[in-house]
């Protein structure tokens, strides 16, 4: 059931005009495809039942979203013994879940209002337009409560930003017009920390791309091992020396593509393959550069970009 799932997602992306990757061949992995359409990029993991995804997965995902200004979206079918409802919005780990045909209409623009919470289904009220709806037509916050069948505390908390019912939200809407907000998937990495992790002395290469001024994320469960960025320049950086580096780097090659970011694998012994899209550095490489520019440089120039501009 997942594989005919992700195959749906991938078909609907493509029948949308994204480009894409899908990472079937990376184990584990955080995302299972990564799309782009303009400036909307998306991280997609695909879960047939929700409850399988993990701690680790979902922090991995969110910090990469951040990193990458991407939207990160879990679409599944099942929770327990339930099924994913249409147009609303679940959550697990601070990341947004939703099902295929949810998922359909949002590529499509129609952004889901209602989320479930325990206790039920809730949509979040827009603050100040519901508090000059209510003073434009004159009600007072006492008629309002009345009308709505709650406490005058409680529409007071609406206008302070809470939530409400379904139910009472229907009423709202009623007597005060659109003062629904529609749920932005982007914001649940909004006020994710883009902070670099601690290493030790022995990651050699990290190392010298901080002393020059790169910042450096290290990443798990992805193509790439590294996100590399100075100003407005993002780079995907392999550093694993593994056997088939060739063929590791080709994956990172079209995610940059896909990403219209640079790529860089740092290696250890020289490559005689070059493979589009991605700069091989060689380790000894790295002692002549002193500088973020000087680093943004090398990969232009391995890449043909120079040649290009």
């Amino acid at each position: 059931m997942q594989s005919l799932l992700l195959g749906n997602v991938i078909k609907i992306l493509k029948k949308e005009g994204f480009e894409l990757v899908e990472l079937v061949d990376t184990k584990p992995r955080c995302f299972d495809v990564i799309a782009r359409k303009k400036d909307k990029i998306l991280l997609i993991k695909v879960l047939y039942n929700i409850d399988s995804l993990k701690l680790e997965t979902a922090e991995e995902m969110r910090k990469i979203a951040k990193l990458l200004n991407a939207t990160p979206i879990v679409i599944g079918e099942k929770f327990k013994f339930d099924f994913l409802e249409r147009r609303v919005v679940y959550t697990r780990y601070n990341l947004p879940v939703v099902n295929l045909a949810t998922f359909y209409d949002y590529l499509r623009g129609e952004l889901p209002y209602i989320y479930s919470a325990p206790g039920g289904y809730y949509v979040k009220i827009d603050a100040e337009k519901m508090r000059k709806a209510r003073e434009s037509i004159g009600m007072s916050i006492g008629a309002a409560a009345k009308i709505l069948g709650v406490s005058k505390r409680t529409v007071m908390n609406y206008e302070e930003g809470g939530d409400a019912s379904v139910e009472t939200a229907i009423k709202i809407e009623e007597i005060f017009g659109d003062v629904i907000k529609r749920i932005d998937f982007s914001e649940f990495v909004k006020n994710e920390s883009e902070k670099e992790d601690e290493l030790g002395e022995d990651n050699e290469i990290i190392s010298k791309l901080r002393e020059i001024g790169m910042s450096v994320y290290t990443v798990k469960h992805t193509p790439f091992d590294a996100i590399s960025k100075f100003e407005r320049r993002e780079i995907l950086m392999g550093l694993k020396q593994v056997r088939e580096i060739e063929k590791r780097a080709m994956l990172i090659g079209r995610v940059s593509q896909v990403m219209c970011i640079d790529a860089a694998y740092i290696t250890e012994r020289e490559m005689k393959k070059k493979i589009e899209s991605v700069a091989f550095v060689h380790k000894e490489e790295l002692n002549c550069i002193d500088s973020p520019e000087d680093f943004i440089s090398l990969i232009d120039e391995k890449t043909g970009r120079c040649e290009n501009a």
